[in-house]
């Protein structure tokens, strides 16, 4: 299987949701998207991929709790009960198999969806939606492993400053005038480099001038990248005033 892990461009973020979910953050993907940047890469679905469901079957979850009233002086927990048995939480789980370029050239993935449960508010809940979402999470697990939005399952998008220069690079590939998007961005780069000058310039002391420096050079590094620029060069204004404060404040950051 060829190694298309590098031919898919930054995700853009316009397709991304931030999640909080049991106080663990994570960045999510619009699964169409995925699948559009397959197609554009692979080419079309069933054609250049595509997938089929090898197996698929449902799980008991944990037991079904009823909610109890405020006033019940009962501790014990009560469970749903049908025809005097236990009713468990149903989980519904599918084995996907996905091709690439070659139907022979295959690898899997599980996908699962939560598919009768109680929900938070005390009303047992049924998704007739189970399977075009266990074959989503499949797919989407998949997909990510051939590179499809890498940089979301990497952690890449926690630094906010990756996510401005995947926006960087959204918009020009999107613009009517790519280069006169471009040329719109770097002029932005050069405002930004400019700001954090000043900045280092009003430091009190090197720990400090270091700390800004740091920052700014970072986010110079990648917004440079996306616009195809030398990362060195266009830092190098930083680092000369960088160097300039080191021989006037002394001592190193």
């Amino acid at each position: 299987m060829k190694n298309y892990w590098d031919k898919f461009p930054k995700t853009d973020p316009q397709y991304t949701k931030a999640n909080n979910q049991g106080g663990r953050k994570s960045t999510s993907v619009t699964p169409v998207y995925m699948v559009k940047l397959a197609t554009d890469v692979l080419g079309p679905i069933g054609e250049g991929w595509g997938y089929s469901v090898i197996k698929e079957r449902f799980d008991n979850g944990a037991p079904i709790v009823l909610i109890q009233a405020a006033n019940s002086e009962s501790k014990l927990p009560v469970y749903m009960v049908d025809d005097g048995k236990i009713v468990y939480e149903k989980n519904h789980t599918i084995l996907l198999q996905m091709w690439v370029g070659e139907k022979d050239n295959t690898f899997s993935q599980f996908g699962h969806t939560k598919y009768s449960y109680m929900t938070k508010t005390g009303k047992y809940y049924v998704d007739d939606e189970y399977g075009k979402k266990s074959i989503t999470d499949a797919m989407t697990k998949c997909l990510s492993l051939l590179g499809v939005c890498s940089d979301v399952y990497m952690g890449e998008f926690d630094n906010i400053d990756y996510q401005e220069a995947a926006r960087v690079e959204a918009a020009i590939g999107k613009a009517d005038d790519a280069a006169e998007e471009t040329e719109k961005q770097t002029a932005k780069l050069n405002e930004h480099i400019e700001q954090n000058i000043k900045l280092m310039a009003n430091c009190p002391t090197m720990d400090a001038v270091g700390k800004v420096y740091g920052l700014a050079a970072n986010k110079a590094d990648l917004l440079a990248r996306a616009l195809k620029l030398d990362p060195t060069q266009v830092k190098q204004p930083l680092d000369v005033k960088y160097f300039e404060l080191q021989k006037t404040l002394g001592g190193a950051a």
